[in-house]
């Protein structure tokens, strides 16, 4: 059974009930960042069109959006609602909100839209679905079957043993530096700015690759 775990704030939207109409189990749990986890590393922030507007007005939208990145290497703005639509006179033109979504997406922030709760549980589901069937390449190495290996390069079963680290965030890392050695050249600050890396991540890789061995002096 897939299991969705869920903000205790969206009891009252309606998608948990939806959610459990569709088979999966829903746990609702107080979360500090986002109002679903639908899978390892997958952070869904949902939003009615009418808080979008709200949260981009009150100039917490780009907040959020870090926030869900920190969290997770594959998050999610899902945006209910049937029309971006709701008011012309208002401060934030649907072109502009347009932008701004294309803005989220080229940030890494999936952006998917949905027209009822209903809907915006179907692709939840979906969601959790997929990262079910791909788990165990996203999974730290050492919690990976070891028929799995072969699929995984040495270098990001190397960086993937952080504590934290898993094999999305080593490979977006290795791409982003080249080779290993050029990420143990890389101060904290250049670590986290490689989207989803961070500050967590990063001194988790650091301390990987710079924490003297305890036991080197009795050698």
């Amino acid at each position: 059974m897939l299991e969705i775990v869920a903000d205790v704030h969206e009891r009252a939207s309606g998608v948990p009930e939806e959610l459990e109409r569709l088979g999966a189990h829903v746990v609702m749990r107080r979360l500090t960042r986002g109002d679903y986890v639908a899978g390892p590393e997958t952070l869904v922030e949902r939003k009615t069109v009418r808080d979008l507007y709200r949260t981009i007005v009150e100039g917490r939208f780009w907040r959020q959006m870090h926030g869900l990145r920190e969290a997770g290497s594959r998050p999610i703005l899902l945006v209910e609602g049937g029309s971006l639509w709701l008011d012309h006179r208002g401060p934030v033109q649907p072109a502009a909100l347009r932008g701004l979504l294309l803005a989220a997406g080229d940030l890494g922030v999936r952006v998917i839209r949905s027209d009822s709760p209903f809907d915006s549980a179907a692709w939840l589901v979906r969601v959790a679905e997929r990262r079910r069937a791909s788990r165990l390449e996203d999974r730290p190495v050492y919690a990976q079957r070891p028929k799995r290996r072969s699929l995984i390069a040495p270098a990001e079963r190397a960086l993937s043993s952080a504590p934290g680290v898993s094999v999305v965030a080593a490979r977006r890392l290795l791409a982003h530096f080249g080779s290993v050695e050029a990420i143990a050249r890389a101060t904290l600050s250049e670590l986290t700015a490689v989207p989803s890396i961070g500050k967590a991540r990063a001194t988790a890789i650091h301390r990987l690759i710079h924490d003297e061995w305890p036991d080197r002096r009795a050698h």
